[in-house]
């Protein structure tokens, strides 16, 4: 947001900063930054820092997650809340997850279960195995 500034009683319109020579070589820069709605480092990235409107400099502190792959198990696995995912990740899954490979009427994963009657092989030899 641009401000008024005077300067030797002369006002300059909608300045978004002002640079000022420094001794020897080059500018300070000042921009205006009342405008700035960062409030807390709850809003950045672990390291980033930036200033908020109150001029109050901040230290992100939001971790980060590179990417992962979850491979289904017996139990729940959670991404914490608050936390920015930095990489892909990837939920495994498998092809072998149908219908006609889970006993009937078992649910996996959301796929009910057709398989009645199942051939197993074991050691060169077949059996059969009923399931009602």
């Amino acid at each position: 947001m641009a401000q008024n500034v005077v300067i030797n009683e002369i006002t300059y319109s909608n300045v978004p900063k002002v640079a000022i020579p420094k001794s020897g070589s080059g500018t300070a820069e000042f921009y205006d930054v009342s405008d700035a709605t960062l409030d807390n480092a709850n809003k950045m990235l672990s390291g980033v820092t930036a200033y908020g409107g109150n001029g109050t400099k901040y230290t992100g502190n939001i971790s980060s997650k590179s990417a992962q792959t979850y491979t289904p198990t017996t139990s729940d696995q959670t991404i914490a809340s608050g936390v920015y995912l930095s990489g892909a990740q990837t939920v495994k899954g498998d092809a072998n997850l149908v219908a006609s490979n889970i006993a009937k009427n078992v649910q996996i994963f959301g796929v009910t279960g057709t398989l009645s009657s199942p051939v197993i092989s074991q050691d060169s030899t077949t059996k059969v195995l009923s399931i009602s």
